[in-house]
């Protein structure tokens, strides 16, 4: 066997060293794109559905059931006193779909919960005429903004006094069974959303989906909380504060303008918007997708994007508490502090909406002015 010359070597030498560098290069790669795919995703949507989101429509459910109850026994004898119960129960019941109304994908979307529970606002003339007609169907898209938790804001608060409230009724057996059968839609829509995450096998189907991609879990919570802000943005803060309407403000287009429940409306749906993008369910702070962009160490202005985004949900929710209620005299009496809110949540949606999707490779692909 001949022996190799020492060009030959250092031939040999050069190969291995390129072939050396190239593996290098190859491996650098693979390491800066691990982080994403190596987060535990399965255990993030796993927290969301069983600490969030079951819970929260269970809870929803019940309170719907109780409303709707509530509702029956007032229609069948109206007084000062079940209307009072009437009440309590539509606040619990609104205040259970503020804590969801960020996950309108899946069976949420199919039942098209936020435009059947809550398009405001409610237009009193259409819900009058259905009264006064005695024969409607509350699943036309006629009838959207004359049912659901704003309509029964109307009615069960429209009047100057709530004897006076519970008159109409008593007056009119036909003003009973339309509240009836506006409780009742909003109890078999939220039973039926309900239902199928829990034994529908909707749950699985959300804890498999582990993708980033369009339809996946993941891109399903991102475009659906930001859509969620930019309802409440709009419509809840923006409409009445007469952002659209050259300064000139709306208070009656505010979401409870008849039980003036705006601000305590407006201030849980914040706080579940925090609590899905923190993972977060009472005390119990899970996997969120706050981890996740720790995870994938997303930055912003040099500090954690996670960070930057927490602490803007808080400026938010100060600027809610400085505001003195009730919103709809707010927006007339207090436009500046009604205006810091909007203003608070135009740099929230430029995180969540902007920066977040980026840093998690996930596309925005909802229409920016639906809402409720």
């Amino acid at each position: 066997m001949l022996l190799p010359n020492l060009k030959t070597l250092r031939l040999m030498a050069a190969t291995f060293s390129l072939a050396l560098l190239a593996s290098c290069s190859s491996d650098s790669k693979s390491e800066n794109a691990a982080p994403a795919d190596s987060f535990d995703r399965a255990a993030m949507l796993a927290n969301y559905s069983d600490q969030l989101i079951v819970p929260g429509l269970r809870e929803l459910s019940t309170e719907s059931s109780q409303l709707s109850a509530a509702v029956s026994a007032f229609a069948a004898s109206p007084s000062e006193a079940t209307l009072q119960t009437a009440r309590a129960e539509l606040r619990e019941a609104n205040l259970a779909w503020q804590a969801m109304s960020s996950y309108e994908f899946g069976p949420s979307e199919e039942q098209m919960l936020r435009s059947n529970l809550n398009i405001y606002p409610t237009s009193t003339d259409r819900i009058e005429a259905n009264i006064g007609a005695g024969s409607y169907d509350l699943s036309t898209t006629a009838n959207l903004s004359a049912k659901g938790f704003p309509a029964l804001d109307y009615l069960l608060y429209e009047g100057a006094t709530p004897t006076a409230v519970a008159a109409k009724f008593t007056a009119s057996a036909a003003r009973g069974a339309y509240a009836k059968a506006v409780a009742a839609e909003i109890k078999q829509r939220t039973e039926v959303t309900y239902n199928k995450w829990l034994g529908g096998g909707y749950t699985t189907t959300f804890q498999q989906s582990t993708g980033t991609a369009v339809g996946s879990a993941v891109a399903n919570l991102v475009n659906q909380l930001n859509s969620d802000i930019d309802v409440t943005k709009r419509f809840k803060v923006g409409v009445p504060a007469g952002r659209f309407t050259a300064g000139t403000a709306q208070p009656t287009r505010a979401e409870s303008p008849y039980g003036n429940l705006s601000l305590e409306l407006l201030k849980r749906n914040v706080q579940a918007q925090k609590a899905l993008f923190l993972g977060q369910a009472g005390t119990a702070n899970g996997l969120g997708l706050d981890d996740y962009l720790t995870h994938v160490k997303a930055q912003y202005n040099g500090k954690p994007l996670a960070d930057a985004i927490s602490q803007q949900f808080d400026a938010v929710l100060t600027a809610i508490d400085a505001v003195p209620g009730p919103l709809t005299q707010a927006v007339a009496t207090q436009p500046a502090s009604v205006n810091k809110v909007y203003d608070e949540f135009q740099k929230l949606i430029i995180l969540t909406k902007t920066d977040m999707p980026s840093a998690l490779g996930v596309s925005i692909t909802y229409a920016d002015n639906d809402g409720d």
